[in-house]
C-alpha cells in the first residue's frame, strides 16, 4: 500500500503563489521514531509543555501542535525540521507533476523564494502526520494525567459516594 500523499499549492502573495507540492507522510515506524524524538528533545529543551512524557510519540506531538519546537535547542530543531521536511518535494512543471525535486535542493537552488513558504511547508507537512490525531489530543492529555496519578487515585468513572441500601 502506498503512503499518503497531499498535494498542496502555496496561497500567499509573493514569488511563490501557486507553486506545488507534494508531501508524503513517513512510514509508520519512522514516523513513531520522529516523535518520540520531538517529545525527548522538547523535554531535554525544559519548554514546560503539558501532558508531554518522555517515550511518547505522534499522539503527544500532535497534542503539544507545532509550537513544540520551541522549546527545544535549535540544532536539535533542525534536525527534526529538516526530517520533517524530506517529506516535501517541489513540482517545477505543474504540466508534469511526476518530476519532482526535493524539498533540499529546491530550497537550496532557490526555488523557494520567499521565508514564509518554508514555514508554510512545515505546518503542512507537520499536520499531515498528526492530523489523524485531531479530536484526541486531549483524551491523550487526559490519559497522559492519570497514568501520572498513581494507582491511589480512583478512576474518572468510579463511583463517588456509596449509600447503602436498606435490607
Amino acid at each position: 500500500m502506498a503512503l499518503k500523499q497531499k498535494t498542496v499549492t502555496v496561497p500567499h502573495e509573493g514569488a511563490d503563489k501557486g507553486k506545488m507540492f507534494i508531501i508524503t507522510r513517513m512510514s509508520a515506524y519512522e514516523a513513531d521514531k520522529w516523535g518520540r524524538h520531538a517529545v525527548q528533545a522538547a523535554i531535554k529543551g525544559g519548554g514546560a509543555i503539558p501532558g508531554l512524557t518522555e517515550g511518547g510519540g505522534l499522539a503527544e506531538v500532535a497534542a503539544a501542535g507545532i509550537g513544540i519546537f520551541g522549546s527545544m535547542e535549535p540544532a536539535t530543531m533542525d534536525t527534526l525540521i529538516d526530517q520533517l521536511l524530506e517529506c516535501v518535494a517541489y513540482v517545477p512543471d505543474l504540466a508534469n507533476p511526476a518530476v519532482t525535486i526535493p524539498f533540499k535542493l529546491a530550497a537550496n537552488t532557490n526555488q523557494i523564494e520567499e521565508i514564509p513558504t518554508v514555514g508554510w511547508l512545515q505546518k503542512e507537512a507537520f499536520s499531515m502526520h498528526v492530523d489523524f490525531f485531531k479530536g484526541v489530543g486531549q483524551l491523550f492529555s487526559l490519559l497522559s494525567l492519570l497514568l501520572q496519578m498513581g494507582n491511589s487515585a480512583p478512576s474518572p468513572d468510579a463511583e463517588t459516594s456509596v449509600s447503602a441500601s436498606p435490607s
